[in-house]
């Protein structure tokens, strides 16, 4: 097991901020370094990763669009979700590049891959409409997407919503025109990998955890099923959209980092044991340095277990809403006995409600609200975390960087 030892240290100058115009800004992403930009739009999840050899990943294009008392999206409501996160790509994307490698769905709800509204306006070719991952392939063209429900979408039930049937046309569309879409294999460290210089790189990995309940067991690529056989449950115990998330876990050298959309910490009252997929998770992931909270730090994610395997230093919750991240989780991830005992917690949004709620606790948060960019450098040795303002397009630098050394 990795020590719990964490060391602080001044940034080196790879990583101190350049100066623009007065402000302070983020530094262009340079071959080597692995960025993680976790995107604040006020209505879901987004992640945008650039590999060290330059290869692209967005994780999830979240659009929510319905109207929660106490949201709003950012930096304001002339653009859609979908075309902020394309146009704050396009800002950080390295030398060269035109679209997007690959483009990762966790799971089919609104703040992960959009929600199709009377508003909604269609593609050029008016095949299908915008919003979260269609919109930005609009701008980004897509050469590889994976999900959990390729080709057919049927598991644990056929899904026919009207954003699903949008984004199946919109698949249907552009395989037709080149992008390659398959469903995500538990267990693959090859399904996403480095596609420009891989032999640089040596030391960077993805591996595919779990989707579906399908998970990695840590030997080779072998799997198993966390679900029971859907024929020997009632509709009413039927895993749920959260419970199917897909989850990875990224290493670079000693760094670690997992991410895995709205995977629940704990089953609601009255519901199978086996509807809590963080304790069965949890040894498998193992120690990570940066952790992104499940299910936006909703109520009864990060558990003590789940908090004591992952040993993070660095915590992203990827909140929106007024309900993230619930008080108790937030007391959990940041008050603690097991090691490392002081933590980096960061949220994508606090809104005011949540805010009043919440309590002073809120204030012991590592940075304010915004767009919170992980950075490590060349072989992993060393990673900084920013938190950039996402209230217009300067990317201004609110506050980092604070930089950190895995444990050896």
């Amino acid at each position: 097991m990795r020590p719990a030892a964490w060391i602080l240290c001044l940034a080196a100058s790879s990583l101190l901020p350049a100066q623009t115009h007065g402000e302070t800004t983020l530094p262009a992403w340079t071959p080597g370094t692995l960025d993680i930009h976790h995107i604040s739009t006020g209505r879901g999840n987004s992640t945008f990763l650039i590999l060290p050899d330059g290869t692209t990943l967005l994780v999830d294009a979240g659009a929510a669009a319905d109207g929660i008392p106490q949201t709003d999206p950012h930096p304001d409501a002339l653009r859609e979700p979908g075309a902020v996160i394309a146009d704050y790509i396009q800002r950080h994307l390295p030398p060269g590049a035109t679209g997007l490698d690959y483009a990762l769905i966790t799971h089919f709800h609104a703040d992960h891959y959009g929600q199709v509204t009377q508003s909604s306006r269609m593609d050029s070719t008016g095949a299908y409409a915008l919003t979260g991952i269609t919109q930005v392939d609009e701008s980004l063209p897509i050469r590889t997407l994976l999900d959990r429900g390729s080709p057919d979408y049927s598991y644990p039930v056929p899904l026919t919503d009207k954003t699903m049937a949008n984004y199946r046309k919109f698949i249907e569309v552009k395989s037709a025109h080149g992008m390659t879409v398959a469903r995500f294999k538990p267990g693959s460290a090859t399904q996403i990998r480095l596609l420009k210089d891989a032999s640089r790189y040596p030391t960077f990995e993805i591996r595919n955890l779990i989707a579906n309940g399908e998970v990695w067991t840590g030997t080779g690529e072998q799997t198993r099923q966390l679900f029971p056989p859907l024929a020997s449950l009632t509709p009413a115990d039927f895993p749920t959209e959260n419970m199917c998330s897909l989850g990875l876990r990224l290493r670079y050298g000693p760094f670690r980092y997992f991410t895995g959309g709205d995977l629940p910490g704990t089953q609601d009252p009255g519901f199978p044991a086996w509807h809590a997929i963080e304790p069965a998770l949890a040894p498998v992931v193992g120690p990570v340095d940066v952790q992104v909270i499940n299910q936006h730090g909703s109520m009864g994610e990060a558990s003590d277990t789940w908090l004591e395997a992952l040993r993070s230093k660095v915590l992203i919750i990827p909140s929106w809403a007024p309900s993230h991240p619930a008080p108790d989780v937030l007391k959990r991830i940041i008050n603690s006995r097991f090691a490392p005992s002081s933590r980096q917690v960061y949220a994508t949004d606090i809104r005011e409600a949540a805010r009043i709620v919440i309590g002073a606790r809120a204030n012991q948060l590592a940075g304010p609200p915004g767009h919170i960019v992980v950075r490590v450098e060349a072989g992993g040795a060393r990673y900084a975390v920013w938190v950039l303002d996402y209230h217009d397009r300067r990317d201004k630098v609110l506050a980092g960087p604070i930089t950190l050394v895995p444990p050896g």
